[in-house]
């Protein structure tokens, strides 16, 4: 049994991957539960030690865990998207939304020192070790940045259809999961500037959740949550097109992208 498991993960990896990673992030929905944000980091320590052992893991581990590349493209994920969650509520107000109020202004402390590592360590840590980690090395050595972009951002977008299914107000799951094919594009053009390295994604990945969507998006109530989040998901497609029509199929400024293989 394990020999047949192990033979279908060599020949069909990125499948075998991405179905064990749905898997393992879904079941609970049916049942009322969440999706777990762990699924895409335990499906990698199941399939690649189907593929290559223990030295697979041990590769794998090296590569999510290097830091490479300058330091200011790491401050520029955080402070990228930060500015593109400030542009979103600053518009939703010109829109009409109320203005927050004092006490959601000044919760920053608690979202950038207690939210943001939480986002880093339990979402960013449990996806992106897996989707950055595993299955983006894989696609583009088969394919260009743009279309491994592409298919990771429909795998990473559908990743969040129990919520539309199962939930009693499955339109409030649909602007996710454009902002989060969207975000993709963002993010490969952030790794390919650093050598393709999973930290700076992570980094761009908890401030999106922390200090966006908790912070900036605990501002507004309502029809008024709704005009921001909209806003946001417009700003974040047209930065994701800029990104493609000024970098073209490599998604950076850079001649070469190193392609690394994990297992």
């Amino acid at each position: 049994m394990l020999s047949t498991l192990s033979n279908i993960a060599k020949r069909y990896p990125l499948i075998t991957f991405f179905v064990v990673a749905y898997a393992l992030s879904w079941w609970l929905v049916p049942l009322g539960g969440d999706l777990l944000p762990l699924g895409p980091l335990l499906a990698v320590l199941i399939v690649v030690p189907l593929i290559d052992g223990k030295a697979g893991l041990k590769t794998w581990w090296s590569f999510i865990t290097r830091r490479g590349g300058r330091l200011g493209w790491y401050v520029t994920a955080i402070v990228l998207i930060f500015g593109l969650n400030f542009a979103a509520a600053i518009l939703a107000v010109l829109f009409g939304a109320s203005f927050p109020t004092a006490d959601t202004i000044t919760a920053w402390p608690e979202a950038l020192f207690i939210v943001f590592p939480l986002y880093f360590i339990i979402i960013a840590l449990g996806e992106e070790t897996g989707w950055r980690g595993f299955a983006m090395p894989r696609l583009q050595e088969r394919h260009s940045a743009l279309t491994a972009t592409v298919i990771l951002g429909l795998m990473t977008a559908f990743w969040h259809l129990p919520l539309v299914i199962f939930s009693d107000h499955p339109f409030d799951a649909l602007p996710l999961m454009l902002i989060t094919f969207a975000a993709q594009f963002i993010l490969t053009w952030l790794a390919n500037h650093v050598e393709g390295k999973v930290l700076i994604v992570m980094l761009a990945h908890a401030t999106q959740g922390g200090l966006g969507g908790e912070y900036f998006g605990s501002m507004f109530t309502g029809a008024d949550a709704s005009l921001e989040f909209w806003l946001l998901i417009a700003i974040f497609w047209l930065v994701a097109f800029a990104i493609v029509l000024f970098t073209g199929s490599r998604l950076t400024h850079h001649e070469s992208v190193e392609s690394v293989a994990v297992a």
